[in-house]
């Protein structure tokens, strides 16, 4: 079947079987991230006791906390905003900013669910309104998420560098740093290998049809300077998030140092956004257990780990909820 822009005339109906199964699918779908979170929350108790962490919320100077969260989440929502118009205009359709920035907001309540529903919508929105095939909208969309991944990992590959434990001979040994070292610097030679096939876009059939097919069908438009420009935009945003982070541990009495926050937590982030748990928790606050355990209070991780969470959910929950009506009007428009 051709690929074909998402409308009411191209959808087929579905037998009754299949609705019901599709039915008992989503329910599962639904109920599973909940019992997911809940379960990594429990063993987190176990570990950490929750009267700590009740306690470590009170360490917090909130006067100094959620002007962070005021400043901090508006360049990551306007940043992703742009990175999405961004790609839809190069690889699929033009678009406004502006339009592009009311989809993104809205999109924020379903995300709020999970980040892959979330960023669905907007794909969905996207094909709808600009009759691009949903095909290329999600390879757009795939685009903008592999940069986010390059980002992550170029940011902890600065701060493995210039940590004053961990030498790059590490890579050939088989401690704690050696994993570190050859988890980061692997993968980020595998995204920029893959970048140099695909700006190279060789002309061997067989090679066109295993590079620029499903998820990365549009990715024989993207040249170098595609890349370029949304990593500047993802590298800059993340590194605001990062010293956000690092100032709002300082409104806890947390004292980290900055290179430890620039190595572990775009790993943190990295873990959070698998789509397995509700808001992102659960998995969130175990991976700072995990990377800080030996560098803070467990239970202050934790307690700041779930309100930054909780300040940046607030925060897509009210832009989401100001940006739904006009986005709704331009998806019927």
């Amino acid at each position: 079947m051709p690929d074909e822009p998402i409308t009411e005339d191209n959808r087929v109906e579905k037998p009754e079987a299949v609705k019901k199964s599709g039915k008992v699918s989503r329910l599962l779908r639904g109920i599973l991230p909940w019992v997911i979170t809940a379960l990594i929350f429990v063993f987190i108790f176990r570990r950490v006791p929750f009267s700590e962490i009740i306690a470590a919320f009170g360490l917090v100077k909130i006067y100094l906390f959620i002007p962070l969260i005021l400043i901090f989440f508006p360049i990551t929502f306007i940043s992703d905003a742009l990175s999405h118009h961004l790609a839809f205009t190069w690889l699929a359709k033009r678009t406004r900013f502006f339009e592009v920035l009311r989809a993104r907001g809205a999109s924020f309540i379903l995300g709020m669910l999970n980040f892959f529903i979330g960023i669905g919508g907007i794909g969905y929105w996207f094909s709808r309104t600009k009759k691009v095939p949903a095909g290329e909208a999600t390879s757009a969309i795939v685009f903008v998420m592999f940069m986010n991944l390059l980002s992550i990992i170029a940011l902890s590959s600065v701060g493995v560098v210039l940590m004053p434990e961990v030498h790059l001979s590490h890579f050939f040994t088989l401690g704690s740093e050696g994993h570190l070292v050859r988890i980061v610097f692997i993968t980020l030679m595998v995204l920029f290998f893959q970048i140099f096939i695909w700006v190279r876009k060789p002309e061997a059939p067989l090679a066109r049809w295993l590079l620029f097919r499903g998820p990365f069908k549009v990715f024989d438009r993207v040249r170098f300077h595609h890349f370029a420009i949304v990593f500047g935009l993802k590298s800059f945003s993340f590194s605001s998030v990062l010293f956000g982070i690092w100032l709002g541990l300082k409104t806890f009495g947390v004292d980290l140092s900055l290179i430890s926050i620039i190595t572990y937590v775009p790993l943190v982030l990295l873990i959070g956004s698998i789509p397995i748990t509700v808001f992102q928790l659960g998995t969130t606050q175990a991976a700072w257990l995990f990377f800080f355990r030996d560098l803070a209070p467990p239970a202050t991780l934790v307690a700041f780990s779930v309100l930054w969470s909780f300040g940046f959910l607030v925060m897509r929950m009210v832009v989401g909820l100001a940006c739904l009506p006009r986005a709704l009007k331009d998806f019927r428009s």
